[in-house]
Formats: structure tokens, C-alpha cells, sequence
């Protein structure tokens, strides 16, 4: 959705219109529900969370849209040629210099949108109209203390036509980014940087038949830093099983993102995804959290005991590595972390785009973004033939040939450890393992076949062997 809907058309309307997950509490405050349901609002805390429900979520706080929004004012200064949100509140509860709104009970929002303020009256328990005037005047009456009005404009996802560029949007006192989409291509840029250089940080990707509606990084369109196995010989012989894999992810490229699978957001050469928890992106934050840069990337982000705590403008946090039960996939992930990076699966969301931007900058720029992603990648393959794979199969004296295949395997999710079992228990293991998945992952396959002829051509996989003891290889 890119423009305001017909607000006349949904007058008279109750919350059950347009809420699918069954919040219809006629005690709640739905103002901020119907603005976000028909705004397109589904970034956290929206009522999928709330009632874990099934279709799409409205955020439900008044507070968390007001900090969302681009920029924010008095009502006074407002453009009411332009479509804004306008919010009531007690007027010593908002600090505009840090686009923040107090937590507090008495708060409503609506639509401004030609001359009227189109809301959810509570009482009435039904969408209706009135003035600006006649809107803060309700308010005076029934609120405590001063009550005024300040206008939000939309957040970036309704801001302006595609070609345009959107406004920039900064946390506290972190670095600020714009980002704008030409025809399908998402496009960033540092805006508290003079003439700083426009980057590009994915193309719009749909499949319907997933659900799925995100950033990609087709790999015609790859560039930026690249992960060179030579230049990182300090971790021994895993950093040939590092590129072997991260080529078949991303060509071995330091700032591709994905967000359209059902990870919500994957980053980095070895493509970190966020839905895992103790592994991959959020092992990343935490080293990352420790960077002053970074710290400036995400201001809202800190570690609390060794874990990734959100704080939202209230102060309220939320842990981050909170592991949630998924019980359509019969597993743990991290939705809180996820949904941060990403709040919805089924459009593109402004946090997901402005995220997208501040990591694919951190690794166009910086070398500790580089040899973070290295640390950890390592640091997530070695524990896994440690603690795992080295339990599961009998790999003590296996090529390093062999090593890779199962790691990419396992990393892809393409196999079961029964197939592996199977695969290493053939007359030609080499190519029983290749063959696992050919079905659905042929091009993948393909690929990492051809990384690892690559490096036997070269003479540096195929002749070094694992050894368990040392968890490490060696010389055959």
C-alpha cells in the first residue's frame, strides 16, 4: 500500500473489520489497532504477537507509530495539505527532539486526511470523523491535563511514490540513512554524510505461493568486499570449508542480505539468518554490540548479560534471544529478534529496509564487519564438527573434501543426518553426498561442486584429512 485508502468507506466500521487475529476488545484503545491495520502498521508490538494469531498484525501502541514516524511536530506546524497521522496526548508527555511519547494510558491517534481526523472512537466502539479542533476537544474533555495535538508523517513504507527518496529516519544519536526504491531496486545512503555515496541494498522480491514479500540479492547484482580464504590463514584449514559454503551463499560476498524466506532476515557472506537461536545472526549482534560503530548502527540495541536486549523509547526492553515455540514448524526460534529485523513476512516493511541499509553500509565500510563475520562463522563451523557432526558420523581421518560437503549440507538444510549416514556408508561418497537434495537444490549442487574442484584444481582441498582429537586437519 502506498497511499491512503478511502477513509470514508470505513466509517461506521468496528475493529472486527479489520482485525483477522480476533483482538476485539471493546475495553482496549483500538486507535492505534485501526490506523495500523488499515495503514499497513505490522511492526512490533501488533496483535499476531499479542494473541499469537494467524493473519497479519496492526501494531496496537500509540507510542511505538509516533517513534516510527519520519518526522514528528506540532500540530501547529503541520502541512494539512499532506496526509499525516495526528496524535493526542498530554502535552508534557511527548519530547519532540527525541521523538519520543510517554507510555502513558491517555493517548489516541487517527488519520488527518482532507480537513478531517479519521479514528476509532472507543466509546462508540466504531470508526467516525471530526475536525482537528473538535478532535482535541473531545480529548480535553476526557483526558487529564493539558491535552495537545502533534502530527507524524508516515512511516516509510507509505511516504512517498517509489521513485521518490524517503525521509531520513535516525535513532537517538545514531548514524542516519535514507533509503529509496527505483522500480524494484532498494537503494541506501548515509544522510548525516555529505555527498555520501548511494548504495544498493536488494531488489523486491514476491512469491505468492509462500507468502513470502522481501529484499534479495540476485547474483547479478552482487559487489562490494569479498571474503578471500588466503587472507584469513590464522584459522587454519576452515577458512577453504568457509568459502566453500559462503561461494554457494554469496559468492562469498560480505554485504548480501535476504529478507523473503521464512528466516525474515539472513546477512553476511555465510549468510547469518535470524530465526536460530544460540547461532548464526544473533551470535554476529552479539560480538557486533560490542563495536562503538555498530553501537551508532543501532542506538535502540544493548547486551545485557551476554544477550541482545531491544529497548523501545519507553525504556522497556525486550530480550531479543527469547526463544519462542513455533508449533506450525515444530521448533524454537528468536520471532522477537526476528521481527525487529523484519516485522512482517508478507510486505516490506520500513525497519526491514532501514536495516538492510545500516548493515549493508557497515560492511561496504568497515574491516571489523568483515572480520567479525569470519570469527563467527568460524567460530559456528568448528563447534558444529565438535559437538556434533563428529557424534553423528565417523569423520576422524575423512578428506576435507568430504568435511565440506556435510557442513554445506547442513548449513543449507537441504539433508538429514539418515541421508548423510547413508551417503558415507556408499562405495563413492563423494558424489552419494552431492547427490543429497538434487531434487530441489541442483543449482546449489552445481555450485558447490564447482567451488570444490576449484580449490582441488588448485591443489588446496583434497589432501588434507580431519582429525578429531584436534578437531582441526592435517596432512594425509
Amino acid at each position: 500500500m502506498s497511499r491512503t485508502p478511502d477513509l470514508e468507506a470505513l466509517l461506521g466500521k468496528t475493529i472486527s473489520a479489520f482485525c483477522g487475529n480476533r483482538f476485539h476488545d471493546p475495553n482496549a484503545n483500538h486507535s492505534a489497532h485501526f490506523v495500523s491495520h488499515v495503514l499497513g502498521f505490522n511492526f512490533s508490538f501488533n496483535c499476531r504477537e499479542y494473541l499469537d494469531g494467524k493473519q497479519e498484525g496492526g501494531n496496537i501502541r500509540v507510542h511505538e507509530i509516533f517513534a516510527h514516524c519520519p518526522r514528528v511536530g506540532w500540530w501547529e506546524d503541520a502541512d494539512e495539505r499532506s496526509d499525516l497521522l495526528v496524535f493526542v496526548v498530554r502535552r508534557d508527555a511527548v519530547d519532540l527532539a527525541r521523538k519520543k511519547m510517554q507510555n502513558i494510558p491517555q493517548k489516541h491517534m487517527g488519520i488527518y486526511s482532507g480537513g478531517l481526523v479519521y479514528h476509532y472512537n472507543n466509546s462508540r466502539d466504531r470508526v467516525v470523523k471530526q475536525t482537528p479542533a473538535d478532535f482535541l476537544k473531545r480529548f480535553q474533555t476526557l483526558y487529564a491535563g493539558d491535552q495537545a495535538l502533534f502530527f507524524g508523517t508516515y512511516p516509510l513504507s507509505l511516504a512517498e511514490p517509489a521513485a521518490k527518496k524517503a525521509p531520513a529516519v535516525a535513532r537517538g544519536d545514531g548514524y542516519a540513512f535514507e533509503v529509496r526504491l527505483e522500480g524494484r531496486e532498494w537503494y541506501g545512503v548515509r544522510s548525516d554524510i555529505p555527498e555520501s555515496q548511494e548504495f544498493l541494498l536488494g531488489v523486491e522480491l514476491i512469491q505468492p505461493a509462500k507468502k513470502f514479500h522481501g529484499l534479495c540479492m540476485p547474483p547479478q547484482t552482487y559487489y562490494g568486499p569479498v571474503y578471500e580464504a588466503k587472507a584469513y590463514a590464522g584459522i587454519d584449514h576452515w577458512a577453504y570449508l568457509l568459502d566453500v559454503t559462503g561461494y554457494c551463499e554469496s559468492t562469498n560476498r560480505f554485504n548480501v542480505v535476504n529478507t523473503y524466506d521464512r528466516a525474515q532476515f539472513t546477512f553476511g557472506f555465510y549468510q547469518f539468518a535470524a530465526h536460530t537461536p544460540r547461532d548464526n545472526l544473533i551470535l554476529f549482534f552479539r560480538g557486533a554490540l560490542l563495536d562503538e560503530e555498530f553501537q551508532k548502527l543501532f542506538p535502540d540495541l544493548e547486551l545485557r548479560a551476554g544477550r541482545v536486549f531491544h529497548i523501545a523509547a519507553d525504556g522497556t526492553a525486550t530480550d531479543l534471544e527469547e526463544q519462542v515455540y513455533d508449533a506450525k514448524r515444530k521448533e524454537y526460534t528468536l520471532k522477537h529478534f526476528m521481527n525487529y529485523l523484519n516485522p512482517g513476512t508478507t510486505s516490506i516493511d520500513p525497519e526491514e529496509v532501514l536495516n538492510a541499509a545500516r548493515l549493508v553500509w557497515w560492511a561496504n565500510e568497515s574491516e571489523e564487519c568483515a572480520r567479525l563475520q569470519v570469527a563467527t562463522a568460524n567460530e559456528i563451523l568448528r563447534k558444529k564438527f565438535a559437538e556434533r557432526y563428529v557424534e553423528w558420523y565417523e569423520l576422524d581421518g575423512e578428506l576435507d573434501i568430504v568435511c565440506a560437503i556435510i557442513a554445506d549440507i547442513h548449513h543449507q538444510g537441504r539433508g538429514t543426518k539418515t541421508q548423510v549416514l547413508d551417503a558415507l556408508s556408499a562405495d563413492e561418497v563423494e558424489p552419494a553426498l552431492l547427490d543429497i537434495g538434487r531434487k530441489n537444490y541442483a543449482s546449489r549442487i552445481a555450485t558447490l561442486k564447482e567451488r570444490i574442484n576449484h580449490w582441488r584444481a588448485a591443489g588446496t582441498m583434497g589432501e588434507k584429512r580431519y582429525r578429531a582429537e584436534l578437531n582441526g586437519f592435517t596432512e594425509d
